[in-house]
């Protein structure tokens, strides 16, 4: 029994490696992104990091060999519903960074941990325990205090990133079908291609097109976003939620809002509200609490 464990007891650490590597990369994303988005517009921020992901995903597709993986019709279906959510996915995140701060777009992003329990962490036929129910109240009321800071008006920019999250479990359980099928290499360069006609059209219609001097101002943020965010942080994602329930890949990025906090004060002067503040406590300790497993042993 001990030989056959071991593989998989590994593989679980190497999917907790991954987890945590890529908390130190998605803490910078808000901040990354709020420069090219201020300068550019979202979407065309979104566009053209995700061009210069492309660069580096097809050099990588390519170096490991993976080309054939596309010939593998099985894994079409799942691919196209990966592309449509993630790619529905970031374009709310990077439209709503131009209306709300750095800080918000990583605290209401770690929602997904809610979400994805609420999706698809128990089964249908389960209950929902008392500590579980705790953790879901908990995240809740923080999500309240961060999106309606003392008035009840729902932001533009929170609620299109609120959006994003709901939307991010959905979109991890179509990456998670697709990585069991073809590679982590294949899925990022299939979304991404997918991806980018779609977003430069969007972009040309609603946003005017940026000058070749804005573009330039901004290349080492787009760079930095297209190669360590969309290129090395998404297959650090991938390969994490291949290895480890999703939930606890969501777990162990607990400390991205709190890092992304502490980055948007030192690079972009924004001061912690006291909302936010209040907010992130019972948000991050739900999360934790909800990603434990069940002490009735009902809940995965």
């Amino acid at each position: 029994m001990t030989p056959l464990l071991k593989p998989q007891t590994e593989s679980q650490r190497k999917g907790e490696f991954f987890a945590l590597s890529l908390t130190l990369i998605e803490a910078w994303f808000p901040i990354f992104a709020s420069f090219t988005v201020a300068a550019l517009g979202g979407l065309h921020a979104y566009f053209y990091s995700l061009l210069i992901a492309v660069l580096f995903l097809a050099v990588w597709w390519g170096l490991r060999g993976k080309i054939h993986e596309i010939k593998n019709r099985q894994a079409w279906s799942d691919l196209a519903m990966t592309s449509l959510f993630i790619t529905s996915l970031f374009a709310l995140t990077f439209v709503g960074l131009q209306y709300t701060c750095a800080t918000n777009v990583a605290i209401i992003l770690f929602l997904q941990i809610l979400f994805s329990y609420l999706f698809l962490g128990r089964r249908k036929e389960e209950a929902l325990d008392l500590q579980h129910a705790f953790g879901a109240l908990l995240m809740t009321l923080g999500a309240l205090l961060v999106l309606f800071p003392g008035e009840f008006a729902l932001r533009l920019g929170d609620g299109l990133v609120l959006l994003a999250a709901m939307i991010a479990p959905v979109a991890n359980f179509y990456q998670k079908k697709s990585r069991a099928q073809v590679s982590s290499e294949t899925i990022l360069l299939t979304r991404s291609l997918i991806a980018l006609p779609f977003i430069l059209g969007l972009a040309v219609w609603f946003e005017a097109s940026p000058s070749w001097e804005s573009l330039s101002s901004q290349w080492l943020w787009l760079l930095l976003t297209g190669f360590l965010v969309f290129f090395v942080g998404k297959v650090l994602w991938v390969e994490a939620i291949y290895r480890l329930p999703i939930t606890k890949v969501n777990a162990l990025f607990a400390f991205a809002p709190l890092m992304t906090m502490g980055l948007a004060y030192a690079v972009l002067d924004e001061t912690p509200e006291l909302f936010q503040v209040m907010g992130m406590v019972p948000i991050l300790f739900g999360g934790y609490l909800i990603t434990r497993p069940s002490k009735s042993g009902l809940s995965s």
